[in-house]
C-alpha cells in the first residue's frame, strides 16, 4: 500500500520465508515470495517488534532499493554506527571508527605483506601455490574489541583477493564448472569480542556481506555465478567484556568431541588485531577501573595507564602461554602508551 501501513507485515512475512528451508515452506506460498532463497545462519530467526511505517518511510526504503549496493563495503557500518551513537556514550566506551586506510596500515605489516611475498615466490610452483592456499585457509584471526567488525571485514576481503590470484594460476587453462569447490577460505576462521550488543550483531552480518561480495568477485573472475546459500558457516562474534573472558574459549566450538579443554591450546589464534578503546585514566568509569585493577593486579602505578593498555597485557599473556606460539598481535593505540609516564609501568 502506498501509505506504508502494511509494509511491516509484508517485511515480517518475507523474513519468515528467508528463515524457512524450501521443503518446509507453505505449498500455497505466493510465487514471488517462493523465489527467495533460504538464508539460514539464524540471520532472520529473531522476531522483531512490528515497525510502524508511513508513506515517507516506504518511499525511503524504495529509494534504497534503487541503489546498487553490490560495491559498497560492509565496513561502512562502523562509520554509520559511530555517527548515530550518543557522543557522551561513545567517549565513555572509547569507541572509535577505524578507516580502511588505517586498517591496512596495521594488517599489511602484520601478515598481508608476508603472504603476498610468499605468493610472488610461489607463482611458478604449483605445489608451493597449493601449500600457500592451504596455509591461508587455516589462519585464525581475533579482534578482541571488534566493534562493527571492520578489521575482520578488511582482513577477510584481502585474504580472499589473494586466494583469487592463487586460483587464477592454479586453474589456468582449466574449465571451471564449480568454483565453490576450489574456494577454501570462509568466515568461520574470524573471531571477535564486542562489549556492545548491537555492533556485535552488525559485525556478524557484515562478515556474511563481505563473504557474499567476494563470492560474487570470484564468480566474475572464473565466469560462473557463485553464491554461498544457505549459510552454513559464520564468524564467531561474542558479546561480552574482552578483559574478563578467556580469549581461547572462543575456539572451543571449533573443537571436535574428541578434544577437551586441556589440549585445546593446540588450536590457537594466528593473529590478534584491532583498535581497543583508549579511555584515559580520568575518563574511566567504575567498571573500566575495575577491569584495570583485575588486569594489573600488584602493578605499582597502574592507575595512570590508559584503558587500552589492558589489551596489550591480555594479548601478551595469550602469546606467552605456549612457548612455541606463533601468534602475532598489532593494535591501533594512542601514543601516550609509548611515551611519557605510562611506558615504564606498562613494560
Amino acid at each position: 500500500s502506498t501509505d506504508g501501513t502494511d509494509l511491516a507485515a509484508k517485511l515480517q512475512e518475507l523474513f519468515q520465508v528467508l528463515n524457512t528451508a524450501s521443503g518446509n515452506r507453505f505449498k500455497n506460498l505466493d510465487e514471488q515470495l517462493a523465489e527467495f532463497p533460504y538464508v539460514n545462519g539464524r540471520l532472520f530467526e529473531e522476531p522483531l517488534p512490528t515497525a510502524s511505517f508511513d508513506s515517507r518511510m516506504r518511499q525511503a526504503l524504495l529509494n534504497c532499493c534503487y541503489m546498487d549496493w553490490s560495491r559498497i563495503s560492509p565496513a561502512i557500518f562502523g562509520s554509520m554506527f559511530q555517527s548515530v551513537m550518543n557522543p557522551k556514550e561513545r567517549r565513555n566506551l572509547g569507541a572509535h571508527y577505524t578507516s580502511e586506510k588505517n586498517i591496512l596500515k596495521l594488517i599489511k605489516p602484520l601478515f598481508l605483506d608476508e603472504l603476498w611475498a610468499e605468493f610472488e615466490k610461489a607463482k611458478t610452483n604449483t605445489n608451493a601455490l597449493r601449500k600457500l592456499h592451504n596455509k591461508i585457509s587455516r589462519l585464525r584471526f581475533l579482534d578482541p574489541a571488534c566493534g562493527c567488525g571492520n578489521f575482520l571485514i578488511i582482513a577477510y576481503r584481502e585474504l580472499r583477493l589473494l586466494e583469487i590470484e592463487i586460483l587464477k594460476l592454479l586453474l589456468k587453462g582449466q574449465t571451471v564448472t564449480d568454483i565453490g569447490s576450489y574456494i577454501l577460505l570462509d568466515v568461520d576462521k574470524f573471531y571477535g569480542i564486542e562489549y556492545e550488543e548491537f555492533p556485535a550483531q552488525i559485525a556478524q552480518v557484515a562478515m556474511w556481506l563481505a563473504d557474499h561480495q567476494m563470492n560474487m568477485l570470484a564468480g566474475e573472475a572464473f565466469g560462473e555465478y557463485y553464491v554461498r546459500l544457505p549459510l552454513r558457516k559464520s564468524a564467531t562474534i561474542v558479546h561480552g567484556n574482552a578483559l574478563r573472558c578467556d580469549w581461547q574459549d572462543l575456539l572451543q566450538p571449533q573443537l571436535s568431541d574428541l578434544w577437551n579443554k586441556e589440549n585445546s591450546d593446540a588450536l590457537r589464534f594466528d593473529y590478534i588485531m584491532g583498535n581497543p578503546p583508549f579511555v584515559g585514566k580520568h575518563l574511566q568509569n567504575a567498571e573500566q577501573k575495575a577491569d584495570m585493577e583485575l588486569i594489573f593486579q600488584g602493578v605499582n602505578g597502574a592507575g595512570v595507564l590508559d584503558y587500552v593498555a589492558a589489551w596489550y597485557i591480555k594479548a601478551a599473556q595469550y602469546m606467552s602461554v605456549d612457548p612455541d606460539s606463533k601468534t602475532k598481535t598489532a593494535f591501533v593505540s594512542t601514543n601516550s602508551i609509548s611515551q611519557g609516564e605510562q611506558v615504564g609501568i606498562l613494560w
